[in-house]
């Protein structure tokens, strides 16, 4: 079954196992190898000369078919997209893996290498349909939800994060999310793109889902 994390007090998560350490092994992997990184829906992929110009769903895709393929299998062939990851999440059971997921049922129990994702709100103009990234560290609790860093592809970036100063790189990179939690559940309700620095009014409601890839 799965282990919970009990919280009582805002703070980090004590410390657990990771999620899925063949995920962590190829992201730093990729990390080591990366000199050419951009946000793009065209992929161009290249570990030897450092290339990796991808999308948030490719760049999960391209991790999980090296690291967890089963999980990889599970989702549509080609180029999956980041709703197809939260599709998969949410049929996921929560104790027993099915097809390489297992679902985490709260944000706070989400462990390093883990997938978060979420789908796009129908009102939410955009050509994407959601977000997926990789949880980077323990959660973080807080009065306003829960934060977790994260390793993702993206075009603008997040809290504490490289990709927001003045001509950093778009693409592969690490931030923090704000995710607000139902409290009876500890499901995620709704996403800061800028953690803790996103005001009430731009939080995005929208099912934040957490899956363990498995090999």
């Amino acid at each position: 079954a799965l282990a919970a994390v009990a919280f009582t007090v805002p703070g980090k998560a004590q410390v657990s196992p990771p999620g899925s350490p063949r995920v962590l092994a190829v992201l730093q992997e990729l990390r080591a190898s990366v000199r050419d990184t951009r946000y793009d829906h065209q992929t161009r992929i290249d570990p030897r000369s450092g290339r990796y110009h991808f999308d948030c769903s490719t760049m999960a895709a391209w991790v999980l078919g090296r690291a967890a393929p089963r999980a990889r299998a599970a989702l549509p062939g080609g180029r999956p997209l980041a709703v197809d990851f939260w599709r998969a999440i949410r049929a996921a059971p929560t104790v027993r893996p099915r097809n390489g997921w297992l679902r985490v049922p709260r944000i706070a129990d989400a462990r390093p290498g883990d997938v978060l994702a979420w789908p796009r709100p129908r009102w939410f103009r955009s050509n994407n349909t959601g977000h997926v990234a990789f949880v980077a560290e323990p959660p973080t609790v807080t009065a306003r939800g829960v934060l977790v860093r994260v390793t993702d592809a993206t075009s603008v970036g997040h809290q504490d994060d490289p990709r927001n100063r003045d001509g950093g790189p778009t693409g592969f990179g690490d931030g923090t999310l704000l995710i607000s939690v139902d409290p009876a559940t500890g499901e995620g309700t709704a996403y800061g793109w800028i953690g803790a620095h996103t005001p009430d009014e731009w939080m995005i409601a929208t099912p934040v889902r957490v899956g363990r890839a498995v090999r």
